[in-house]
């Protein structure tokens, strides 16, 4: 333990360290952490309106009235609802890309307004050229995430260099100018630089291989992707979260740039689902929903089962924890218990840490590979307690058994190991009473 622990601290922790702080890596944690309430949103607007068995081949009783009225309710409300779920998720990469303009410019300390919006019409040139040189608006959601990053770097970055080395600046000052208007026409020059090279970039990558940009980014990033969603990508993933999160550094280090590859499938399955794709026939299944209901149950590390574990512990301390602790891991946030108990840099409870939350991600990917549980395409938000949110995301209320299971094998697998901190901490307060 003693030289794991130092070549973790040594060699993995400074990487760590630098990757969660590189200013990439923020701007684009910021931008999906504020979209979080919109992505919310806009899935549950689909759940409304997406009844999950149809009355007609139903026998008479409850439950075929209770999906009659649930087809009614959607029948009614399914313009205005389809509405919120087209510009919430539909538009998704136009938002990140607007996001990646402000936080970018808020960590430069630039007035936001220009970089905000050379970010966002640099990704619009990308994601819209056509190939038959038309416009095209099908990649301004999930699928054009991929360039949205790419498209927001690369002309913030060249907006940056081009406005501080003042490329044919226009100084306004002095003319009476409001200052918003002063920057923008002050920078004229280094907008046009930038949309003439993005679109003859585009025009040159389409001529080559004949495709959209947003498909030919994929297409080079399709092994990444079929890493993650696959059971070693789970494993490899959640084992390193979990390894970092032990050692204090927070598992949004790699979580934030996994992002774009979760919500790339997330929202690939939100759009075949909608355009009639069974749910246990969506192309993925590793997506957001999958990793923050499923393997996450309880916060990093499964651990709403240590916290159930917790509250009727025979020691004081570790009860409190767990009593105080409890409700928010049914929120799926366990700082009381990572730091309370603690877990982190705690050897006793580092492999049922470092094992339960890639073992939910097995058992999950298994259920689903095999048609035992819909697939996810809606996402109730990740602090939206486990059954709850299992249901939202499958419309199927065999996710709910299924995150039931997953708390039970979590209890297990912490079981022993806490069995053997309780009595650790048992000797301690039995020591300190007879003191």
């Amino acid at each position: 333990m003693g030289k794991f622990t130092e070549f973790i601290e040594k060699h993995i922790a400074p990487m760590a360290n630098k990757l969660g702080r590189n200013k990439y890596v923020v701007a684009l944690q910021n931008s999906f952490f504020a979209m979080i309430p919109f992505i919310t949103v806009g899935s549950l607007a689909l759940v409304l309106i997406s009844p999950p068995a149809d009355y007609t081949v139903m026998d008479p009783g409850i439950a075929r009235t209770l999906m009659q009225g649930w087809q009614a309710f959607a029948d009614f409300t399914g313009p205005t609802f389809n509405f919120i779920n087209a510009v919430t998720m539909n538009l998704l990469a136009f938002w990140i890309a607007m996001g990646m303009g402000l936080n970018l410019a808020k960590q430069h300390k630039m007035t936001p307004h220009m970089p905000v919006l050379i970010t966002t019409m640099s990704f619009l040139i990308w994601a819209t050229m056509n190939p038959e040189g038309s416009l095209t608006f099908d990649y301004l959601g999930g699928t054009g995430l991929f360039v949205a990053l790419v498209a927001s770097i690369v002309s913030f970055e060249l907006y940056r260099m081009l406005a501080e080395k003042k490329v044919g600046h226009i100084d306004l000052s002095g003319a009476g100018v409001p200052p918003a208007l002063a920057d923008s026409l002050g920078n004229l020059v280094p907008v046009i630089i930038i949309f003439v090279l993005f679109g003859v970039v585009g025009q040159i990558l389409m001529g080559i291989t004949g495709s959209p940009i947003p498909e030919l980014m994929t297409l080079v990033m399709s092994p990444l992707m079929g890493l993650v969603d696959s059971i070693g990508g789970i494993i490899f993933l959640a084992v390193l979260v979990m390894i970092l999160w032990w050692f204090g550094i927070h598992d949004s280090v790699i979580t934030g740039p996994l992002d774009v590859f979760l919500m790339n499938n997330y929202s690939a399955n939100m759009a075949a689902f909608t355009a009639g794709t069974a749910a246990v026939a969506l192309p993925y299944i590793v997506n957001e929903p999958f990793w923050w209901t499923f393997m996450t149950i309880g916060g990093s590390g499964a651990t709403l089962g240590l916290a159930f574990l917790a509250m009727t512990s025979k020691s004081k301390q570790i009860k409190t924890i767990g009593r105080l602790g409890v409700v928010p891991a049914l929120f799926n946030i366990n700082e009381p218990l990572i730091f309370g108990l603690p877990i982190m840099y705690n050897p006793t409870l580092l492999i049922p840490f470092i094992v339960a939350m890639p073992l939910n991600g097995v058992i999950t990917y298994v259920c689903m590979a095999t048609g035992l549980v819909n697939k996810s395409f809606a996402y109730g938000g990740w602090n939206m307690p486990a059954p709850i949110s299992a249901f939202i995301a499958t419309l199927d209320w065999r996710a709910i058994v299924l995150t039931i299971v997953l708390i039970v094998i979590d209890m297990v697998v912490y079981l022993p190991f806490f069995k053997v901190y309780e009595k650790q901490k048992l000797a301690e307060e039995a020591g300190s009473v007879q003191e």
